[in-house]
């Protein structure tokens, strides 16, 4: 398994995607087909991202705002 495969299979795992190489090749439990979990997992790191760059516009704000810089 190279690399950006390893990475893909334990990214989704990471962010609760049941994801395997295949649809034979099944985790726990596969209630979608693997191209339904690759779309799923798109938008949910899209997701994530979206809430760290918020929190991260926020603290910045509000360093603003006390004078921190």
């Amino acid at each position: 398994m190279s690399g950006q495969r390893r990475f893909l299979k334990v990214w989704a795992r990471t962010v609760g995607m049941p994801i395997g190489l295949n649809d034979e090749d099944k985790p726990e439990f596969l209630p979608i087909a693997q191209t339904d979990v690759k779309k799923a997992l798109v938008f949910r790191t899209f997701w994530i991202l979206l809430h760290v760059v918020t929190c991260l516009l926020i603290i910045a704000g509000n360093g603003r705002v006390l004078g921190w810089w």
